[in-house]
């Protein structure tokens, strides 16, 4: 079964643009590379304890949990100035301009008081994640609308993957190094004003074709743009294919979050080093999974992306598990290099292109165009990866009285749960959502293509 030929706005999709409709993986990794940050700043810098940080990272889980869907919602309906800017443009564009400033204010310690510092840091926090919430949702809501085609599609993210894995890597290899010579404040004015610099082109990226718009407006009138909340959301916990990308998001944001945020821990604590040796580490994960991207969009192609996607969740869990064993920076770096296989698909090029997919479903189940709203229940359960990440390092600190205060004065019992809770634990994770995702999602890649040609004949 081939593809129709005839694809929405195929004229328009040169390379330059997917360049630069790329380019806002500049932007939010620099902005994400930064924010990672500030739980380790939370409680080295700021001195706040473990158990703390997980309830404000709990109060920040639960508004952005709220916003992400009343964002996609209203991003849906939203109809004023689809005609004139487009569906997403504006959403994302408002979102870039205050997302970037709102995270400086973040490393502001405005108090040597923990009670403000916990009140300042929710306020801050909540505030840069809406902004960013409507870049992200309306960046991934537009991907699918304006990318029809699968060459389409898998150019865009192998283009993505290039791009955004070689900022990674420079974000990363930057970014420890430089909290260690000029400190977190210094640190996120610098990578505030790179932010705000690709934001520039990045928006010419962005910008819909006039009949992309004329499309939209004219969904809009005829009411295939949205539907109730309620209809919305039954549909939605109804999908099973949907549902099962949402759960394998939220098996990987919260397992990833483990192995991520507490490499700080692991490496300043339990191996004795400065901050800027975790760049190694970081740059180790960010280049293997740049440079593999592209033969896993080969891969995609030939075996679908769901066979593509399990494997990467099974590499992944072979990486975690090896990860338990390291007692060495070099070691550590070793493991990185190897987990940057998995991550590779299941962070960047096959998730990308299951999400587009599961769109496509459900958009021909539905009649309706509502790539905003589902995109924001994905976001929804994601908003809860970073409590459930906090609250399982503050459930390892108490068994293991992990003091970061302490530094490397902590017991071994401390610095076996540092390893633990960035290894073993994410392992368990990983297993339990590949496993939901294989049973739930029952796509094919000549369902994939049969959704296409459906699409085309709805005029959708």
């Amino acid at each position: 079964m081939s593809e129709p030929q005839k694809i929405k706005y195929s004229e328009t999709l040169t390379t330059k643009r997917m360049i630069l409709f790329n380019l806002s993986g500049v932007s939010t990794a620099f902005l994400f590379a930064m924010w990672g940050q500030l739980q380790y700043y939370a409680a080295d810098i700021l001195l706040i304890p473990q158990l703390t940080i997980a309830l404000i990272y709990l109060v920040y889980s639960i508004v952005e949990g709220i916003n992400d869907p009343i964002i996609g919602y209203l991003a849906d309906r939203s109809k004023r100035l689809t005609s004139r800017f487009g569906k997403r443009y504006p959403w994302i564009m408002i979102g870039l301009i205050f997302g970037p400033i709102i995270l400086l204010m973040s490393f502001v310690q405005i108090s040597l008081n923990i009670t403000i510092l916990v009140i300042w840091l929710i306020f801050t926090m909540i505030l840069h994640d809406t902004f960013m919430t409507s870049v992200e949702i309306n960046h991934n809501a537009l991907f699918p609308d304006l990318f029809r085609g699968s060459s389409h599609r898998g150019k865009v993210i192998w283009i993505g993957a290039i791009i955004g894995g070689t900022i990674a890597i420079v974000a990363s290899g930057l970014i420890p190094p430089l909290i260690e010579g000029i400190g977190y404040l210094g640190a996120v004015i610098i990578v505030v004003i790179i932010a705000y610099i690709f934001v520039i082109p990045y928006n010419f990226g962005i910008r819909e074709p006039d009949e992309m718009k004329k499309f939209r407006a004219e969904l809009d009138a005829t009411n295939r743009a949205t539907s109730s909340v309620k209809e919305i959301v039954i549909r939605v916990f109804k999908d099973r294919n949907w549902m099962g990308i949402v759960i394998a998001g939220f098996a990987w944001a919260v397992g990833g979050a483990c192995f991520l945020y507490g490499l700080n821990f692991f490496v300043l604590d339990s191996l004795g080093e400065d901050i800027g040796k975790t760049a190694g580490p970081l740059v180790a994960v960010n280049f293997v999974g740049f440079l593999l991207a592209p033969l896993w969009v080969w891969i995609s192609k030939k075996i679908g992306n769901k066979k593509a996607f399990i494997a990467g969740m099974v590499l992944n869990i072979i990486g975690f598990f090896l990860l338990f064993f390291v007692t060495s920076l070099t070691g550590l770096t070793l493991v990185f290099g190897f987990l940057g296989i998995g991550f590779s698909a299941t962070s960047g090029a096959i998730y990308g292109l299951l999400r587009a997919e599961g769109i496509d479903n459900a958009t021909v189940a539905s009649g309706k165009r509502e790539e905003g709203s589902y995109t924001s229940v994905w976001k929804f359960f994601t908003a809860f990866s970073y409590f459930f990440q906090t609250l399982i390092f503050a459930i390892v600190s108490g068994i293991t009285r992990y003091d970061a205060a302490l530094g490397t004065g902590n017991s071994d019992t401390a610095k076996f749960g540092l390893i633990f809770q960035m290894s073993i634990i994410p392992m368990i994770i990983f297993i339990i959502g590949t496993i939901a995702f294989a049973l739930m999602y029952k796509l094919s890649k000549e369902d994939a293509i049969e959704n296409k040609i459906k699409l085309e004949e709805m005029n959708l």
